[in-house]
């Protein structure tokens, strides 16, 4: 079975590292291209075509609003449905202004401050003087670059509010997120394990929004035991 990752806002591949070696061990690994479209509906439009007839998908913060759009379109070629770091709701008047902010930051040439003061955010409160983690987001983040970035930042704040979706999802489902989120609070994924049936629900402890760089051994761990529940030779 092929495993569908879907990246965060402003990420590249590299995000995905920690759990690559995992996924792998289940069949074969491809990143969805969200580098293109001006919309979270035209992510999952290009994903659903190069994707084969099934697939299990993990979607990461923006990579999450996509498969939960991906899922609307396309329920019945989703086998399984990993959630991470994500909320199903539109972004509220504070978030859109600060993300015209960020947008109005970049416009004017000033890619790489912006980066540079996201980074507190995306990552828990204790390790934001950790110059280990600022290089890996920096990496992550210049790789992608602002165009990408401007494109992407349009779409999610033009994303469709999918709570009512949520209940209609049938596929095993597992929603992983840091409980030192401070990008989107851990109550965001709460929220949706709550609404999706039988959706598992792991909260990784000293990990914020960029959770792959602050605990990758764990959130690989907790990726591994989803995928080995979906194999019943496992």
């Amino acid at each position: 079975m092929q495993t569908i990752l879907v990246p965060p806002l402003l990420c590249s591949p590299l995000v995905y590292r920690p759990i690559l070696d995992v996924a792998w061990t289940h069949g074969s690994v491809t990143l969805a291209d969200t580098r293109h479209d001006e919309t979270v509906a035209g992510m999952a439009e290009r994903l659903l075509r190069e994707a084969p007839e099934e697939f299990v998908l993990l979607g990461t913060s923006m990579g999450g609003y996509v498969a939960l759009e991906v899922v609307r379109q396309a329920p019945r070629r989703v086998r399984a449905l990993a959630l991470v770091s994500t909320s199903a709701r539109r972004d509220t008047p504070e978030q859109l202004a600060s993300r015209e902010r960020q947008s109005r930051l970049v416009e004017v040439g000033e890619f790489d401050r912006l980066v540079d003061l996201a980074f507190p955010g995306v990552v828990a409160e204790q390790h934001e003087k950790d110059p280990a983690l600022l290089g890996v987001w920096r990496a992550t983040t210049h790789a992608v670059g602002a165009d990408v970035f401007l494109r992407q930042q349009r779409a999610v704040m033009g994303r469709a509010d999918v709570r009512g979706l949520l209940p209609r999802i049938d596929c095993p489902t597992v929603v992983i997120h840091g409980a030192d989120d401070r990008l989107i609070p851990v109550e965001m994924g709460a929220e949706i394990a709550r609404s999706i049936p039988g959706a598992e629900l792991v909260i990784l402890k000293d990990a914020g929004h960029f959770l792959f760089v602050e605990q990758p051994e764990v959130v690989a761990a907790s990726v591994a035991d989803f995928l080995d529940g979906l194999d019943p030779d496992r």
